[in-house]
């Protein structure tokens, strides 16, 4: 796996806790908010396009055009 395939894995690893999980979590008196799902999506936008362009550069076709939506999952 590449370092812009390990990135996007981990960013949508973070949109669907958010998605499953909640924006934010409270755990022995302490609250933790996640990073907010905007930011995400758009880092996820931008490492699609990061992945994308490798496997152009390498002549592999890319498997990585899932996007989250909303209370849908995947497409």
């Amino acid at each position: 796996m590449t370092e812009a395939q390990q990135r996007l894995a981990d960013v949508r690893s973070a949109i669907h806790d958010i998605l499953t999980k909640g924006q934010a979590v409270t755990k022995d008196g302490r609250k933790l908010e996640r990073a907010q799902l905007a930011s995400l999506r758009m880092l996820e936008s931008q490492y699609v396009a990061d992945v994308n362009q490798e496997a152009m550069n390498s002549g592999q076709r890319s498997r990585s055009i899932r996007l989250y939506h909303a209370g849908k999952g995947t497409c």
